[in-house]
């Protein structure tokens, strides 16, 4: 029993007694090791002393150890040149009468260059997309009236670093909890969605360009870290952090209700059915908002606010609104950005002006040009992706054909994708497929290498990634679960359904 209950304090985490910072697990391991390698070193000292006595005047060198120290949140910041294909390779191919068309038909690199970044992700100015989105509605000057309000938590939590707060309980007391209270007298019903961390989630690499940051435990004693900003880039900090503000807020009484999200579950002091809201398997409350929303909506809500400052949120609204006005909902609005940025936009008279055929494509249209889960086209904003959607609207079917779920994906659907590639990189080509295109732009047109399209089959795994985040997982938002089991954890899904999944995947 002893034995056991000592392997069990061997595999807690080790923490420094003032700060309560958790030593990270490689520095634990040299902790729990170190003794023996002294004794180990000894031990080869005095043998060494044996075979030569000499070596008794030699130095030690020193361990140098540092047992408590933390890994700094480090962003990189230097980024890998792009390799420039070899002109060499070109010019053979000429001299000896190479088929050039098929020297174009396969990338130079292990990675596309018109779709990585080094090995990458290629990221883009989403919000570039919100300002294209805007053009189209005037804002009111004033907050709209409306029933329900629904917060992205983390995008709370980033707004409200510590002010006078020494420690996580007084965090909560003073800086969360009162602006929460603010919002429970002013709606009649007030949701917190919070985001869940996976370790195997498609955003990782994302958040890993963010830096990590050390790593603390969140108890009501435990001082808050002087750097807020770092301690938010550690994933295990936000999810320790989250669940320790859900049972506080869940404990709030006030005359209306407050609904907070904690992991998969849900949390509420109101008398209130949270049937439809609880054993949620969204990974991101981008999108499991909308869940909420639903619930309200069924209700009887008539007018809802979501705040959030993520550009995910609003497009996902824009596509989610017609199957909410089914049910009931008048009037959708996104309290966008903070302080002096924010701004209401009208869900509901945006999704008139744009139309339909837009809205219903809208996902994929996100997904494919570029997100925080799939690269963008290098050089290429959303600004440029949307102009070239004016210009060619037969691409609009097949964004909308792949918003839904589940995806099915043609060779002729990838041909209409291929010419708005095409368009996206010159609006004058005549070339019908990219690996044409991408012939002409670098022999004729001069382009360099890091300036054409990708191939052909680099746009189709590019084109299943997009489908699989657009349909899969914002598409299916307002779902909760499905035979027991989440249809959005992780793309997962059953039967048929998955059937029709896996024509994308190995299409």
């Amino acid at each position: 029993m002893l034995a056991h209950k000592l392997d069990y304090i061997a595999h807690l985490p080790k923490i420094t007694i003032d700060t309560r910072d958790i030593v990270n697990p490689s520095s634990a391991e040299l902790l729990q090791t170190h003794l023996k390698k002294g004794q180990t070193k000894a031990q080869d000292f005095a043998q060494g002393l044996q075979e030569n006595p000499t070596t008794f005047y030699d130095p030690i060198k020193r361990n140098r150890v540092d047992f408590f120290s933390q890994e700094t949140a480090t962003v990189e910041q230097s980024k890998q040149k792009l390799v420039k294909e070899d002109s060499q390779l070109f010019i053979s191919c000429q001299s000896r009468e190479c088929d050039l068309q098929e020297l174009f038909q396969h990338e130079n690199q292990p990675y596309p260059t018109a779709l990585s970044d080094g090995g990458k992700l290629y990221a883009c100015q989403k919000s570039q997309l919100v300002s294209i989105l805007e053009t189209y509605i005037p804002s009111p000057e004033k907050e709209p009236d409306t029933e329900v309000i629904i917060i992205d938590g983390s995008a709370l939590v980033h707004t409200l670093p510590p002010k006078t707060s020494k420690t996580f309980e007084d965090y909560a007391a003073l800086d969360v909890l009162p602006s929460i209270y603010a919002y429970a007298m002013k709606y009649k019903s007030t949701h917190i969605v919070f985001d869940v961390y996976n370790p195997s989630s498609l955003k990782m690499e994302t958040r890993s360009k963010r830096g990590q940051g050390g790593r603390r435990q969140v108890t009501n004693k435990n001082k808050v870290p002087s750097d807020w900003r770092n301690f938010l880039r550690h994933n295990d900090n936000k999810t320790d952090l989250f669940h320790f503000l859900g049972d506080k807020i869940s404990q709030m009484t006030v005359p209306n209700i407050v609904v907070v999200t904690k992991g998969p579950d849900v949390l509420s002091k109101s008398e209130t059915c949270l049937d439809r809201l609880d054993k949620c398997f969204h990974e991101e409350a981008d999108s499991r908002i909308f869940v909420h929303a639903k619930h309200a909506t069924e209700e009887g809500s008539k007018c809802i606010m979501i705040k959030a400052n993520d550009t995910d949120i609003l497009v996902i609204a824009l596509s989610i609104f017609p199957s909410l006005q089914d049910l009931g909902l008048q009037q959708l609005w996104v309290a966008f950005g903070h302080g002096v940025s924010l701004r209401w936009i009208g869900v509901h008279d945006m999704y008139h002006v744009i139309g339909a055929v837009k809205t219903k494509g809208i996902l994929f249209f996100h997904a494919f040009t570029g997100c925080d889960t799939v690269s963008a086209f290098r050089n290429k904003g959303k600004k440029t992706a949307w102009q070239t959607w004016d210009i060619f609207p037969e691409a609009s079917l097949i964004f909308s054909k792949l918003s839904q779920y589940p995806p099915v994906l043609t060779d002729s659907d990838l041909e209409i994708l291929e010419k708005f590639v095409v368009l996206l990189y010159d609006r004058s080509s005549t070339a019908v497929s990219l690996d044409e295109a991408r012939l002409d732009m670098f022999a004729r047109k001069q382009r360099p290498y890091e300036a054409i399209p990708p191939t052909r089959a680099a746009l189709l795994q590019h084109t299943k990634r997009a489908a699989y985040q657009a349909s899969c997982i914002w598409g299916q938002a307002v779902l909760l679960t499905g035979d027991g089991k989440s249809l959005v954890n992780n793309g997962g899904s059953s039967g048929q359904q998955m059937h029709q999944l896996h024509k994308v995947v190995n299409n």
